[in-house]
C-alpha cells in the first residue's frame, strides 16, 4: 500500500502529525492519476465515530487492508484526519491498473524547522 496526499501541504500536515521529530530526510514523488481510472471513495459518514482518533487506528488500517485484497480499485480516496475536507488516497500497487499510474522523479523536499517549535 502506498499512502499519498492529494497536496504537498497536506502531506506535510500529515507527516507532521505521524512523525517525530520530524527531522528526517524527506522527498515528494509526484503521481499523476489517469482521467478514467477507478477510484473508490470513502466518505466520514462511512468511519467509525471516533476515526479522526489514535484509538481507531486498528479499525481504519483494517478498512484498508480489505480494500487492497478485494483489488476493487487502484486507488482508495478517504478524508484526512488532519483536514477532513481534504483528501489522502491509498495506492494499491497490486492492482492489474497501478501501473497506469504516472509515478514521477523524487523532488527534495526540505522541513521549515520552524515548525517545530512549541
Amino acid at each position: 500500500m502506498v499512502y499519498t496526499a492529494g497536496s504537498q501541504s497536506l502531506a506535510m500536515l500529515e507527516m507532521l502529525v505521524q512523525d517525530e521529530p520530524l527531522r528526517a530526510r524527506y522527498v515528494m514523488i509526484p503521481a499523476v492519476l489517469p482521467t478514467h481510472l477507478r477510484i473508490e471513495r470513502v466518505t466520514p459518514e462511512q468511519l467509525p465515530d471516533n476515526w479522526r482518533d489514535t484509538a481507531a487506528r486498528q479499525d481504519l488500517q483494517v478498512l484498508g487492508s480489505e480494500w487492497s485484497r478485494r483489488q476493487s480499485s487502484p486507488v482508495l480516496a478517504v478524508p484526512s484526519a488532519v483536514i477532513p475536507s481534504e483528501t489522502n488516497y491509498l495506492l494499491n500497487p497490486l492492482h492489474p491498473a497501478f501501473s497506469r499510474i504516472e509515478i514521477g522523479e523524487p523532488q527534495d523536499f526540505v522541513t521549515d524547522l520552524r515548525l517545530l517549535r512549541p
